[in-house]
C-alpha cells in the first residue's frame, strides 16, 4: 500500500489528490483545488501554505509527490526516422530547434522525454521529444518541498490523460483511442493505438471557426489521411480547461458521434 499526494500546477488553478494505491486499485483519500497559479519564486510560500494546511488531517500519511504540468509549459518535436542509440544525434537536431525558441539554452537546460512512435509503411520510425525546462521542474519541487517526502516530476497535461486513460479504460488496452485535451484556443490531440502513440499534434481554433467543426474535422479528416492502416477510434476522449458544456452541445459533434454505434465519447 502507498500513499501518494498528486499535485497538478494549472496555468490558474493547482489541484490536488490524495491517492492510496492497493492491490485492490486506487482510492481517492482526498481532492481539492485551489484558485492560485505556481507562476515565479514569488508564489511558492503562499500556494505551499494552502496545499499544507488542506493536508493537515492526513500530512503524515504522504509517502511520495508527484506533479504535472500544462502542455503548453513544454516543447513537443517529432522526431523522425528515430533510432536511440544515436543519441547525440538527436541532442544535436534538438539543439537547432531550442535555439530558434530559446537562444540562450540548450538542450542541458531541459528535462527531455523520447517517447517512440508507430513504424510506418515504409520501415521508418518517428519518436516525440518532449521537453521540459529544469527552472520550472525545480520551482514545482521548491513549492513541495515541505512535505519531505520523495518529489517526482510525472508528466504534462496531455501525457498524464494517456496514463490516465490506461489506467481507468483497461478494456480498450487493445483498442484505438482519441484523447483532445482543450485549451481555449487550441487541442491537443493524441491517438493510442493498442497502448503506443500512434499519433500527436496541437490545433489552433481559428478566429470564426467553432470548436465543434475543428474537432470533427480532425476526427473525419486529419486521423484517416495520418493514421490510414489505424481503425476509426473507439473511444474519444476529452478533457482540459477549454471544455465548457457549451462547447459540447454543439450539434455538429452530435451528428458524428452517431455514426460511431458502439463506440462511445467519455468525458475526463
Amino acid at each position: 500500500m502507498n500513499t501518494t499526494l498528486s499535485v497538478y500546477f494549472g496555468s490558474d488553478r493547482t489541484y490536488i489528490a490524495l491517492l492510496n494505491t492497493a492491490r485492490e486499485g486506487i482510492e481517492v483519500m482526498h481532492a481539492n483545488v485551489f484558485p492560485h497559479a505556481l507562476k515565479s519564486e514569488l508564489d511558492i510560500n503562499h500556494l505551499s501554505q494552502l496545499i499544507t494546511k488542506d493536508l493537515a488531517p492526513f500530512h503524515g500519511m504522504v509517502q511520495e509527490v508527484t506533479f504535472s504540468i500544462p502542455i503548453e509549459k513544454v516543447y513537443i518535436y517529432q522526431v523522425p526516422n528515430a533510432d536511440l542509440s544515436r543519441k547525440a544525434e538527436i541532442k544535436e537536431l534538438l539543439s537547432a530547434e531550442i535555439q530558434a525558441v530559446e537562444p540562450g539554452k540548450t538542450p542541458d537546460d531541459f528535462l527531455i522525454m523520447l517517447i517512440p512512435g508507430n513504424t510506418s509503411d515504409n520501415g521508418s520510425k518517428h519518436m516525440l521529444a518532449v521537453l521540459t525546462d529544469l527552472e520550472l521542474i525545480n520551482l514545482c519541487k521548491k513549492c513541495l518541498s515541505g512535505f519531505k517526502v520523495k518529489i517526482s516530476f510525472a508528466q504534462n497535461s496531455q501525457f498524464a490523460a494517456h496514463s490516465a486513460c490506461i489506467a481507468n479504460y483497461p478494456e480498450y488496452a487493445g483498442k484505438s483511442i482519441a484523447i483532445f485535451g482543450v485549451q481555449h484556443h487550441f487541442i491537443d490531440v493524441s491517438v493510442l493505438h493498442a497502448g503506443n502513440l500512434a499519433f500527436y499534434s496541437l490545433y489552433g481554433i481559428p478566429e470564426g471557426e467553432d470548436f465543434g467543426s475543428v474537432c470533427v474535422k480532425i476526427l473525419t479528416s486529419t486521423l484517416p489521411t495520418y493514421l490510414a492502416d489505424i481503425p476509426t477510434p473507439d473511444l474519444v476522449l476529452l478533457y482540459g480547461e477549454g471544455l465548457r458544456k457549451d462547447l459540447l452541445d454543439v450539434p455538429v459533434i452530435g451528428a458524428y458521434l452517431k455514426p460511431l454505434q458502439e463506440k462511445e465519447i467519455t468525458y475526463l
